[in-house]
């Protein structure tokens, strides 16, 4: 039986109720075409086997809200169309999907409840797309989300309590975007964290407590940002980070480098200081890290 049908580099410009006949199809590949409507009951008929449907370089300017009755899909791809904005509900009945990736649309509001129904979500990627915040309300329902990648956006905050909903979380990739503060509590909720990436950012500020919560982190980007003196005056702004292994600080404007700058950092392995203006190091700065294997 036909388990893959791929209809890529064509000129299709619709796909039409009842489109497909029932067949057992696994994969649909349709990128490369002109597709800018789905109307309601396109996929249908394949809702009871298909796993794998990408809709990459189209023209879709949206995703009618439960346009996707597919229970057992595991895997969307959307990039390169031009939705600008995502509705609440949008991805409803796709209980069974594991990765969503929606990158270079352009979008710019995800709505309250955007991705709510996806149960299973372990990866989304929004990266290249024009987000300016992240907000617990488009976060909805993501309690088994474990990477999201959002480099390459406009983010400039961080709303309050925005990773409530998605507590499993090991990998957050924040990197290309605008932030220029890091508030107190700012990744409270992320205590199974495993790697954040917050580099080519504009932070200047760090708050006391900017990492609390982060119990569980191993890798933290900040590399090329504005942070000067930020890790001079603070009380220990890692102090939080008990399991930190690596720290990626290059291409920053840190002029000195004391003590208390990296208070708690006891098991850090790798630790990269270059491309900044270091005119001072105090003795014993890096004396409690008995691994340090990298400098």
């Amino acid at each position: 039986a036909l388990e893959m049908l791929d209809l890529s580099n064509n000129n299709i410009m619709e796909v039409r109720a009842w489109a497909f006949p029932p067949l057992p199809l696994k994969n649909l590949l349709m990128n490369n075409n002109r597709i800018s409507t789905l109307e309601h009951g396109c996929f249908s008929n394949l809702s009871s086997s298909l796993l794998v449907l990408k809709l990459n370089k189209n023209r879709l300017s949206s995703i009618p809200p439960k346009i996707f009755p597919l229970p057992h899909l595991q895997h969307l791809e959307l990039s390169r169309n031009r939705v600008r904005r995502i509705e609440g509900l949008a991805f409803h009945g796709l209980h069974g999907l594991h990765s969503l990736k929606i990158q270079r649309n352009g979008i710019t509001r995800l709505m309250d409840g955007a991705f709510w129904g996806l149960n299973n979500m372990e990866v989304l990627q929004l990266e290249y797309n024009n987000l300016t915040e992240v907000s617990k309300g488009w976060l909805y329902g993501l309690l088994t989300l474990q990477q999201l990648h959002l480099s390459h956006n406009a983010i400039s905050r961080i709303k309050p309590d925005a990773w409530e909903f998605c507590q499993k979380l090991a990998e957050l990739d924040l990197s290309w975007n605008q932030l220029s503060r890091l508030e107190e509590g700012s990744f409270v909720g992320l205590s199974v964290l495993k790697q954040l990436h917050i580099g080519n950012n504009r932070i200047s500020f760090i708050a006391d407590g900017a990492f609390r919560g982060l119990a569980n982190l191993q890798a933290l980007d900040l590399k090329h940002n504005e942070i000067s003196w930020t890790i001079e005056d603070m009380n220990g702004p890692f102090s939080a980070l008990d399991n930190l292994r690596k720290l990626f600080l290059q291409g920053n404007r840190i002029r000195s480098v004391t003590r208390k700058s990296f208070t708690g950092l006891d098991l850090l392995e790798q630790l990269d200081l270059s491309d900044n203006a270091i005119m001072s190091v105090q003795a014993n700065a890096f004396s409690q890290m008995k691994k340090l294997a990298e400098l």
